[in-house]
């Protein structure tokens, strides 16, 4: 297994509902990284659909053999890299946030379902149960979506593990301010959350966030959210050295990182309130909260089972 590997995170603005206009930006941005020698490339989360908090995002959603998948497969196996992303996946009445990853060889070689939902999230889609490791020929590659990485049995489980490289695509949008400085308070959370995470668990750690608007209807009664997505996506070493950044631009970042989990690491993963990993806002109260109303009105909503089992019944159609 090497000991040291270039990495590169596609930062970029994901069209809500938009599929074939995502995918074929994104092609030319992986296009450019591998081109400067990237061996894995991570793009955000949602990425194929865009991020959406109403039913209208269940338009957008596929099986693991559709079209999206397809396209990871195939353009790996074209540049001859690792590739990532997350796509909202159907299979039989349910949704999943669900992390694929390809190999050079243009097979997949592991899927991660998001484990829970943020906040609003829980009303479109289910948590699922997959292991958050993938076992590939470059290291044990720990997963974490955006949320995910906020989490204190998160951190406790990849650190256990041992992994040699954990990645996080993400769609953190920034939040609708109650008070002066909350949007601020959020992009701190971010920005000194990387180093939290990779001094605990002694790995690089790669970030691909979105940029762009961030404009919906919300579920649940919620006022209409007006923002955007703050990017900084990051690639930071295993001993919490930031070795690329970004802003709230597109682009792409490249890093050289050194694989595997530092035997000197000291850190253990520490706890913040009753269920955090790393600090957060004082309104992150609101996330867990907003989840279990979005549970309860998921598991009851119909129309949600007609439309995924229609996806997964015409994937099955078609199949040859």
């Amino acid at each position: 297994m090497p000991t040291k590997i270039r990495i590169a995170a596609v930062q970029m603005n994901c069209r809500p509902g938009e599929v074939a206009h995502n995918l074929a930006h994104a092609e030319a941005m992986v296009a450019s990284a591998a081109e400067q020698g990237a061996t894995l490339v991570l793009m955000p989360e949602l990425m194929p659909s865009g991020y959406m908090a109403t039913e209208e995002i269940w338009n957008s959603a596929e099986t693991i053999d559709g079209h999206s998948v397809k396209w990871l497969l195939s353009t790996a196996k074209r540049f001859r890299i690792y590739l990532g992303f997350s796509f909202l996946e159907a299979e039989g009445e349910d949704f999943y946030n669900s992390f694929v990853l390809a190999s050079p060889e243009g097979k997949l070689i592991g899927r991660v379902r998001k484990n829970p939902p943020a906040s609003i999230e829980a009303y479109f889609y289910k948590a699922g149960s997959d292991p958050h490791v993938i076992e590939t020929e470059i290291g044990r590659i720990g997963v974490g979506i955006c949320y995910e990485n906020l989490l204190y049995d998160q951190m406790c489980f990849l650190h256990g593990e041992n992994v040699d490289l954990a990645l996080s695509p993400a769609a953190a949008g920034r939040p609708k301010p109650f008070i002066p400085g909350d949007v601020k308070r959020f992009e701190d959370m971010l920005i000194n959350g990387r180093a939290i995470f990779a001094k605990t668990l002694g790995v690089p750690v790669v970030m691909a966030n979105r940029v762009g608007p961030l404009e919906t209807d919300l579920p649940g009664n919620l006022p209409y959210l007006k923002s955007s997505f703050p990017g900084l996506s990051s690639i930071v070493d295993y001993d919490g050295a930031v070795k690329a950044e970004l802003g709230d631009e597109e682009g792409i970042i490249l890093a050289d990182v050194h694989l595997g989990h530092s035997v000197e690491r000291k850190n253990k993963p520490r706890r913040y309130g009753k269920i955090w990993g790393i600090p957060v806002p004082w309104y992150a109260f609101i996330w867990p909260l907003t989840q279990k109303w979005g549970e309860k009105s998921y598991a009851t909503n119909i129309r949600r089972k007609e439309r995924a089992l229609s996806v997964s019944r015409s994937a099955k159609s078609v199949a040859p």
